[in-house]
């Protein structure tokens, strides 16, 4: 049985009368009506960096752990309050611990909070950066850091770090334009392997479950095959029953397994996944019809 759910707050709230639910929808109905329009005000609001200071304030009584604070993005080079991005580096060298990251994290959801009920500006707080890994992006020449580094507003900066980057930056010292394109290229490249040996690991799965419902087809006729091979030769037995298509889909899917094996798969896609997926579905499921009727007829031959 699921475990009752208990909740108290919601014992205690009042029924909302039909007046009250048709005020929520209007309120609704307009809100979606400014989403799709974009309001006026929403549009040539801006923010300052007096204001951004205002909300970043309560960030200073953690000057003990923190190294540097910083904005960057739209909300510096264009002034837009949609998207004021934060980058908070803590200085692990002087021994910040998670507690204090915890504190400082907890404050920056309350800094977002305040800000987008007050002024309706959207603050975007990173995760705390520990000061060693962030040099080592800095110094590796990692694309979104030096980008955030071109044009920031900062907000504290204890050793005054980040002017003097910035001047590497500016003289090409930390990294260059070819260094960034390669980094780049790289990541893609790395994303698209990523994104194959996925790909060809679901063949492996499909394979391994259509040969998992073929020897249980076997193993309620008394038969015990693990070759995938003999399972191929065999499954023509059923062929009246599970349809030579469902036996030609399981030929398929070992074949193609078997040249993942050896490297001679040329090319396997997405649309190749669902193809084999949904005639997988169907062997499967006349598998299990199979299954199905053999039951139905030893229970009638044992009533009998």
């Amino acid at each position: 049985m699921a475990k009752k759910i208990q909740n108290k707050n919601y014992e205690k709230t009042p029924s909302v009368s039909f007046y009250d639910d048709q005020e929520i929808k209007k309120e609704i109905l307009k809100e979606i009506q400014k989403y799709k329009t974009g309001s006026k005000d929403e549009k040539s609001k801006k923010i300052t960096l007096e204001s951004i200071n205002y909300y970043l304030k309560p960030l200073l009584k953690y000057k003990k752990y923190l190294e540097i604070v910083y904005v960057y993005g739209s909300a510096i080079s264009k002034g837009e309050s949609s998207d004021i991005d934060v980058m908070i580096i803590a200085n692990d060298v002087e021994g910040v611990n998670d507690f204090a990251v915890d504190l400082i994290e907890k404050d920056c959801g309350m800094i977002e909070e305040n800000a987008r009920k007050k002024e309706g500006y959207k603050f975007h707080f990173q995760p705390v950066k520990l000061l060693s890994k962030w040099w080592h992006l800095l110094i590796e020449g990692e694309p979104w850091i030096i980008s955030s580094l071109k044009n920031t507003h900062i907000f504290f900066d204890k050793n005054n770090l980040i002017k003097e980057i910035q001047g590497y930056i500016a003289k090409n010292l930390l990294y260059n334009r070819e260094e960034k394109t390669e980094k780049l290229i790289q990541r893609s490249d790395n994303s698209i392997v990523k994104n194959r040996q996925v790909l060809l690991q679901s063949v492996s799965l499909l394979a391994n479950a259509t040969t998992e419902a073929a020897q249980i087809l076997f193993l309620f006729n008394n038969k015990l095959i693990l070759n995938r091979k003999r399972i191929a030769q065999e499954l023509i037995l059923f062929k009246n029953s599970i349809g030579q298509e469902n036996i030609d889909t399981y030929i398929q899917i070992i074949d193609l397994e078997e040249k993942i094996e050896h490297g001679t798969l040329s090319e396997f896609t997405c649309s190749n996944l669902d193809y084999y997926a949904k005639k997988i579905k169907n062997f499967i499921n006349a598998v299990e019809m199979i299954i199905s009727q053999q039951n139905s007829n030893k229970e009638e031959k044992e009533n009998k």
